[in-house]
């Protein structure tokens, strides 16, 4: 009776305070963060594009191509 308790208890918290606010985010949802993305070869050598995102709560900076570029680096040779 009080996991039922318990487990009604936190469902209705989390639909008053909302998902994100609910349970603790490390590191913080929605920090900046930058990832690696597609490379290129140019010159025979090989470059990673770092692309700008944000974390999410489970601590994943997830880009897509589209996403505005943080730097490049070089990886290696083509």
């Amino acid at each position: 009776m009080t996991k039922l308790i318990n487990r009604v208890g936190d469902a209705m918290l989390s639909k008053m305070l909302g998902r994100e606010v609910a349970g603790a985010c490390v590191p913080e949802h929605g920090q900046s963060c930058c990832a690696v993305s597609n490379g290129y070869c140019s010159g025979g050598s090989y470059f990673r594009y770092y692309r700008r995102s944000t974390l999410s709560c489970t601590g994943v900076c997830s880009v897509t191509t589209s996403s505005p570029i943080c730097y490049t680096k070089k990886v290696g040779v083509c």
